[in-house]
């Protein structure tokens, strides 16, 4: 598949806007106070686990599968502590 191609960035750009409209909606239902600065770190989370799997992809691709596995397993570790931390922070109460 062609990255650099206008339907694979356009329908990159579906995807995000369904996960964001699913937090949103999911964290209205929980009762979460999301101020903007919640927000950025969610957009950052999301980046990082889009990127450990957009650079494990191209790895692959470079015949690098075995590089490629590890820089994801760790970009996976750190999104996995990072969105457990994420969670707590958005599901504390607002003061």
């Amino acid at each position: 598949m062609d990255l650099t191609g206008g339907p694979f960035w356009f329908l990159m750009g579906v995807v995000f806007v369904v996960v964001a409209s699913g937090f949103h909606v999911f964290a209205r239902d929980r009762g979460w106070v999301v101020t903007w600065w919640k927000a950025l770190l969610a957009v950052v989370w999301y980046a990082i686990l889009s990127t450990s799997f957009f650079a494990w992809g191209t790895l692959i691709g470079e015949n690098e599968a075995s590089a490629g596995l590890k820089l994801f397993l760790i970009g996976l570790f750190i999104s996995i502590v990072f969105g457990v931390a994420l969670i707590r922070l958005m599901a504390r109460p607002a003061r």
